[in-house]
């Protein structure tokens, strides 16, 4: 079993991208992952719970690890976490520019 303390880097702090994220990474490893923030206790693997933990930017939170292969795991959503551009990718992409269609007469 192995454990880390993680402070959540990205702008908006866990947001649905960024537990999708995370939750898809947890779920290719046999391991069981548990995350805590906030007073919360959530299953790694299940976006919906991650998001539960309400963890903005800054928020600490604990990732623990139990599997054959629970280092590879810890190491990878740990990056997932502390990615400075982690989530903030999608509210950076500009907005295409959208031109209205005239209908001809």
């Amino acid at each position: 079993m192995v454990d880390a303390l993680i402070r959540v880097t990205a702008r908006w702090g866990v947001d649905e991208t960024v537990a999708a994220e995370f939750a898809a990474t947890a779920a290719t490893f046999a391991s069981d992952v548990i995350c805590t923030a906030n007073g919360r206790h959530v299953n790694g693997k299940d976006a919906m719970s991650v998001m539960s933990l309400r963890a903005r930017r800054d928020t600490p939170v604990r990732i623990l690890v139990a599997g054959p292969d629970e280092r590879d795991a810890l190491h990878a959503l740990s990056a997932i976490l502390s990615a400075s551009k982690c989530g903030a990718l999608q509210y950076m992409q500009p907005r295409p520019q959208c031109t209205p269609a005239i209908a001809e007469r």
